[in-house]
Parts: C-alpha cells; sequence; structure tokens
C-alpha cells in the first residue's frame, strides 16, 4: 500500500505539473555520500541506491531529513541534494540547537540552518 502511494506521489512529480518536487523524511538515505556504508543513521545500500534512483528520475531535486541529531548532507549524480538537519535538542555533534528554514521561491529553494541562542 505505501509502495502504491509512493509510486503514484512519483509519478506525480515527473509529469512536470509543478515547478519543485521535494521529498521529507525521517532517517536519511545517506549522511555525507550515496555510497558509504550502513550505520545506524542511514539506510541499506541496496535500498539507497534504488530510492535515490527513483527520486531523481521523478524529478526530486532535494530531500530534507532529520535523525542524525547533526547537519550533514551531499549530492546524489550533481541533481538532488540530500540535506539532513541537526536537531533542535540533545544534539550529537558539534552543531549548536537549531532549526532549518526552507525557502521555495519561484526558481530556487534554498535553505540555511539558524542556530537557536543559548
Amino acid at each position: 500500500e505505501q509502495e502504491s502511494w509512493l509510486d503514484e506521489q512519483l509519478r506525480i512529480a515527473k509529469s512536470g505539473k509543478y515547478k519543485h518536487s521535494l521529498i521529507f523524511q525521517h532517517i536519511p538515505l545517506y549522511v555525507e555520500k550515496p555510497d558509504e556504508p550502513k550505520i545506524y543513521f542511514n539506510f541499506l545500500p541496496a535500498l539507497r541506491e534504488r530510492m535515490l534512483k527513483r527520486f531523481s528520475d521523478a524529478g526530486i531535486c532535494k530531500i530534507f531529513c532529520g535523525h542524525y541529531h547533526r547537519n550533514a548532507g551531499g549530492w546524489y549524480n550533481d541533481k538532488m541534494e540530500l540535506v539532513v538537519t541537526s536537531a533542535v535538542g540533545s544534539q550529537l555533534g558539534k552543531d549548536k540547537n537549531g532549526f532549518r528554514v526552507v525557502s521555495v521561491r519561484e526558481t530556487e529553494i534554498s535553505h540555511e540552518y539558524v542556530e537557536l541562542i543559548d
């Protein structure tokens, strides 16, 4: 049922009806590089590659994730950016508590991590 729903959403994304198509998900497909090994914070490599290809083929331009409790991310085939946002609390890395602001405009999508003041 979930696969059917996702197939339909990706079909709509690929139709060209929308200027921008984004994915928001909790667990990142990868943390820094699409070909990295499996760790607690990412997907198994075979599933990751399958999903990255499906998303890219559908014209998805950005994937926003959390779960890692640090800022991270990278690019898949120079067309699709994966953005991992740190946490508002319970940091695991050097990032300060914060949140990400995503701006969607006619011709571009930008994002910025905003640190909370201690």
